[in-house]
């Protein structure tokens, strides 16, 4: 029934480390500073480098939204031209003024008159592209010249599908980078962490275990502690209607068993973990939920959680 250090296993929770601890330090007179002078200079550090990482994600994702955005309507009209493309070619074939063969040059069957799949932006681009490359070489067959649309105007509309594509592909890319940079900061993020939980221990090492716990919390520490059985209990409701929700996926980070919510949105959780806890709730349509509380050993808590619709 020991009790360990609940070290931080995502970015998010050592963003949360190091936003406490900070917030923590500068709460505090520099001689009630439990923090070494080198900890407390990496921890300036870190703290800022770390959020301004996070803020670059951030950044970074509102462009490739709006890049997706931007991306919509080329998207749909790409689409059509292509569709046009096709069954004016289905047209020219079943009159005999084009053979059935040339559709293989598009790597569709010639049994038939399907049009492409067309059901991913992926799929979409590649017969953009084939759409002209194989139109060149039915041309050069001896093929007559499709008119609906022409080749003039079908290269505008890829062209500018190219583009807007092209755009988004940038974005994810400096999304990449962002996080890539992020990560690459973790090794010392983690190490600033570990002492500044460190320093905050040693600084209360004659305070009783329980206590102790609590103060070196207030620097960001986590702990977890195995005991005895008890309930984690509440009620899932909807953040603007307050109704109660069926079915959301409720489990406490870290451990696998799930449970769900009844009709009455209720659900109970039994556990032997108690200190720092984290119930993830689940729904589809909704924010995934993470409640954060303290949890005495084997006395029950109730934990509430408010669900926050998707915004389509």
């Amino acid at each position: 029934m020991g009790t360990i250090i609940k070290r931080p296993q995502s970015n998010i929770d050592r963003q949360r480390a190091l936003n406490k601890g900070k917030a923590k330090m500068d709460s505090v007179l520099p001689a009630d500073n439990v923090l070494t002078a080198d900890t407390s200079a990496r921890l300036t550090a870190a703290n800022a480098n770390y959020n301004a990482g996070f803020a670059a994600i951030a950044a970074a994702a509102q462009i490739y939204h709006e890049k997706v955005d931007l991306f919509r309507p080329h998207r749909l009209l790409l689409k059509d031209y292509i569709t046009i493309y096709f069954t004016t070619m289905g047209s020219c074939i079943k009159i005999d003024t084009i053979p059935a063969s040339v559709r293989a040059i598009f790597g569709l069957p010639i049994s038939n008159d399907n049009l492409p799949d067309l059901s991913t932006d992926d799929k979409l681009m590649a017969m953009g592209a084939l759409v002209l490359s194989g139109d060149i070489v039915r041309l050069a067959a001896g093929g007559i010249p499709i008119t609906t649309p022409t080749v003039a105007e079908y290269t505008v509309v890829y062209n500018a599908a190219h583009a807007a594509m092209s755009a988004i592909s940038n974005a994810l890319t400096i999304i990449t980078n962002a996080k890539n940079t992020l990560n690459n900061q973790n090794v010392e993020i983690n190490d600033v962490i570990k002492h500044v939980w460190d320093d905050a221990k040693s600084k209360y090492s004659l305070v009783p275990p329980a206590p102790r716990r609590v103060l070196c919390r207030q620097w960001g520490a986590r702990f977890e502690s195995r005991g005895v059985a008890s309930e984690i209990t509440g009620v899932c409701t909807d953040s603007i209607t307050h109704a109660f929700l069926f079915n959301v996926q409720i489990h406490i980070k870290g451990v696998g068993h799930m449970v769900e919510t009844d009709i009455d949105g209720n659900y109970t959780i039994n556990t032997i973990l108690y200190e720092d806890i984290e119930i993830v709730a689940k729904l589809a349509g909704y924010e995934d939920q993470i409640v954060d509380f303290v949890k005495e050993d084997g006395i029950a808590k109730v934990v509430n959680i408010v669900m926050v619709k998707k915004i389509v």
